[in-house]
């Protein structure tokens, strides 16, 4: 079973959850995370860092290294970026915040269940592919194409 970490960011006013797809990783390979506020003066060129919209996954590539033979790459070739791509260590959902954030969406729309169970129906898909759009609007990674 996969399992997700739920981490402060440095400055201690946000949290990430983070996945562990393919049950490779775990927190252990999580060194910090930086949201907006607190990423203003981490270093942006590294290799073991991961980029999001202001917000930084750091990792900790000694130990995501030696599990690179099973996520099927070179310990000489693997970075953060490509094991945040690859679905080992990522955000649970969209954006680092997301499990948060979709449960005060969804709480709104679930109040016209009680009442109108089609206007809740429509309200839920209009909302999945509004959100869809939104974030590719903000240009979160994980909506973006990967080669």
């Amino acid at each position: 079973m996969c399992q997700s970490y739920r981490k402060d960011c440095a400055c201690g006013k946000n949290t990430a959850e983070i996945f562990f797809g393919k049950m490779v990783l775990d927190e252990q390979s999580v060194e910090q995370v930086y949201c907006p506020q607190c990423s203003q003066n981490v270093e942006t060129n590294s290799d073991n860092r991961v980029w999001d919209n202001g917000w930084v996954l750091e990792l900790d590539m000694d130990v995501v290294r030696t599990h690179a033979v099973t996520m099927g790459i070179s310990s000489h070739e693997i970075t953060a970026d490509w094991v945040f791509d690859a679905g080992f260590a990522t955000w649970v959902g969209i954006i680092p915040d997301d499990y948060k954030k979709k449960q005060q969406e969804r709480a709104e729309i679930l109040k016209l269940a009680k009442t109108d169970l089609l206007a809740y129906y429509q309200a839920m898909k209009e909302w999945g592919l509004s959100r869809e759009k939104r974030f590719t609007q903000e240009g979160w990674r994980k909506m973006k194409v990967h080669i």
